[in-house]
């Protein structure tokens, strides 16, 4: 036979026919006259992109010359054609080519496993695991990898718990990834006792494995523990450090979140967009303004918002700072990658401050600029006509929600229409949305208009308001004091002795004030009454020496 690509009739060799790219490369081979090798056919597989529009007729004409071929018992060119017919979301074709094998050997039950699995079939595919473990098929560690990827699309670790348990029975040595998988998998359930036990157990520990279970701690909430778990990695990436960032940003301990990210300055690790975005947010819960700039300058300086994607947390972290004209400024920057986070985060931020035409008008460039507004950024807008008292303008964006947008107004959308009513004196008005509201109000929905009834001294609405915040929490030392400066403005001095008494008796304690400022670099916190900070009685006096100068004035 003449080989392939070689010029019969002499002179320089043609291009070979399996060279070229599909889909003239596809088209050339069907209709050869020469027999394809295995290997052009595993390599013309794999070059079909799933993706491609032609892609699902490619795997078809493919699995046509595989069988033309006489090549449809090899099992590396079955195996690479049931991963592109999934690839491509043809299962029902994958699984006919696997049923076509006279005798799969385990590339090819792996490779209808892991099809299974791509096409979120999860069950399908353990149980073709299972059946190939009793077609006497002894899984190596990628088909264990395969068959445990299956098992975190369930709801419950048993699957994996029964595939763990066969490899301790059987003498399976299972390698560093599939420890990790079910390390994971364990801790995503729940079972974080069994995924420390698996990794205690792990003779090599890798880099992935570490973060796994430091993610874990996270996860549920242990920070102090996943705290001495980073310490004792040997090795740390940005994903270690992101991950304990994080997590010390989501318990609400931001300053400890700067302070770790300060540590991660040091050492020779760069910070990624996520480690920035966690960051920004931590200073914007701190009001850490002056780090929030550094990481400003920091991140221009590095070109490390080339696509945009800190836009939003940056205006966000300004407007949150009390800096919300350079809120402004940031978004004004970015007019060709505005997105709906960006327009939120500025919207909410100027509502926030008041600034409520300036709001109002950049909703209205938004709609104009036809970007969907969301549940989230109709807060901003509600809360800007709640500033302004503009009662027709924010009745008509609340109810444009469901009859323009297709939005369900939520109880946040409820509680800025009671505020919004309450603020200009609508008391009843916002009782009777109270009423007819979907869903059961909460604390935030009754507080605010206790509040509103303070503001405007209605006691009878105001007692009813108080009473509903009591049966959500009996013990609301705040609905009382409302409730007892307003029986104090009616000189209504039983009520306010009745109160009073209730608070005394009770031993009911209101949680102390609490403040930040941020001092070269450095947040510190203060607490009314607190006596923990080393500088307390410097603090004190200072406050002894401001009072008396107010006093003289």
């Amino acid at each position: 036979m003449t080989p392939i690509g070689r010029n019969i009739h002499g002179g320089k060799p043609k291009t070979c026919l399996w060279g070229l790219g599909p889909p003239a490369r596809l088209s050339r081979m069907i209709n050869a006259p020469l027999r394809p090798t295995a290997r052009s056919l595993v390599r013309l597989i794999k070059s079909v992109n799933p993706a491609t529009p032609f892609a699902t007729r490619e795997a078809q004409q493919l699995h046509s010359v595989v069988t033309k071929a006489g090549f449809i018992s090899s099992e590396f060119i079955s195996s690479a054609l049931i991963t592109l017919h999934s690839g491509v979301g043809s299962i029902a074709r994958a699984r006919q080519l696997f049923d076509e094998i006279p005798h799969p050997g385990l590339v090819s039950w792996t490779a209808m496993v892991r099809a299974y699995s791509i096409m979120s079939c999860p069950m399908a595919a353990l149980n073709l695991f299972r059946h190939m473990i009793s077609a006497g098929i002894m899984p190596d560690p990628v088909a264990l990898a395969t068959a445990i990827s299956a098992c975190r699309q369930l709801g419950h670790p048993g699957p994996a718990k029964m595939i763990h348990a066969f490899t301790l029975c059987s003498g399976i040595q299972i390698d560093a990834f599939v420890s990790t998988e079910l390390l994971r998998i364990y801790g995503d359930h729940g079972e974080l006792e069994l995924a420390r036990k698996l990794f205690d157990e792990m003779p090599t520990r890798t880099l992935v494995a570490w973060n796994a279970i430091v993610h874990q701690y996270v996860k549920h909430d242990l920070i102090d523990a996943a705290r001495r778990l980073f310490l004792e990695m040997p090795n740390r990436d940005v994903i270690s450090w992101n991950t304990l960032i994080s997590g010390y940003s989501q318990a609400g301990h931001c300053r400890e979140a700067l302070v770790l990210f300060r540590e991660m300055e040091l050492s020779s690790v760069r910070p990624n967009e996520l480690t920035l975005c966690t960051i920004l947010g931590a200073c914007a819960s701190q009001g850490a303004l002056e780090t929030g700039m550094w990481l400003h300058a920091y991140i221009e300086r590095n070109s490390m918002n080339f696509y945009g994607c800190l836009d939003h947390c940056l205006i966000d972290m300004y407007a949150k700072c009390g800096s919300i004209e350079r809120a402004v400024q940031v978004f004004e920057k970015i007019p060709m990658r505005r997105d709906l986070y960006s327009w939120t985060s500025v919207i909410c931020g100027l509502a926030m401050h008041g600034r409520a035409d300036h709001a109002l008008r950049l909703f209205s460039r938004m709609q104009e600029m036809g970007v969907q507004p969301d549940d989230v950024i109709m807060v901003g807008v509600l809360n800007a006509c709640a500033h302004r008292g503009l009662v027709d303008e924010g009745c008509k964006h609340f109810h444009s929600m469901e009859e323009v947008y297709g939005l369900k107004p939520k109880i946040e959308h409820y509680g800025c229409m009671i505020d919004l009513l309450g603020r200009v004196g609508q008391l009843q008005e916002a009782l009777d949305i109270i009423v007819g509201m979907p869903m059961v109000p909460n604390a935030v929905v009754w507080g605010t208009l206790l509040s509103c009834c303070r503001v405007h001294n209605n006691v009878k609405l105001g007692e009813i308001a108080a009473m509903k915040l009591l049966e959500l929490d009996p013990h609301d030392r705040w609905a009382r004091v409302m409730l007892s400066n307003m029986y104090a403005e009616a000189h209504d001095w039983g009520g306010v002795i009745r109160l009073r008494k209730e608070m005394k008796g009770g031993e009911m304690r209101k949680a102390p004030g609490c403040s930040s400022i941020e001092v070269s670099g450095e947040v510190h916190e203060f607490l009314a009454g607190d006596s923990l900070h080393p500088q307390h009685a410097e603090i004190y006096t200072m406050l002894e020496n401001i009072e008396a100068q107010m006093q003289m004035r």
